[in-house]
């Protein structure tokens, strides 16, 4: 892959667009790697407000999946042993105890 200085402004978008378009397949990750990835270049006063829209769109996913995930873990953390039967069956282990 040839550095990111030495790509057009359209391979860019292309390149952003892939990425934010593919942190809709349940990988948030993608749209952090697409954030940190084109930081730097959506700073620059030449970078396409297109680029820019994807990119920050992109790191906005990232902190949704982030407070929706520590939201269910911490319900889930807190709640399990009231929810009973239920919540057992889809824990991975069952920790011995309450």
């Amino acid at each position: 892959m040839p550095k990111l200085e030495k790509m057009s402004s359209e391979e860019h978008l292309s390149i952003s667009k892939k990425m934010f378009y593919g942190g809709f397949a349940f990988l948030p990750l993608l749209w952090l790697v697409n954030f940190m990835y084109f930081f730097n270049t959506i700073r620059q006063p030449t970078a396409s407000k297109e680029l820019k829209k994807y990119v920050y769109l992109s790191f906005g996913g990232c902190v949704v999946w982030f407070i929706l995930l520590t939201t269910w873990y911490g319900l889930f953390v807190n709640k399990r042993v009231s929810w009973g039967e239920g919540a057992d069956r889809i824990t991975v282990v069952i920790p011995k105890g309450l």
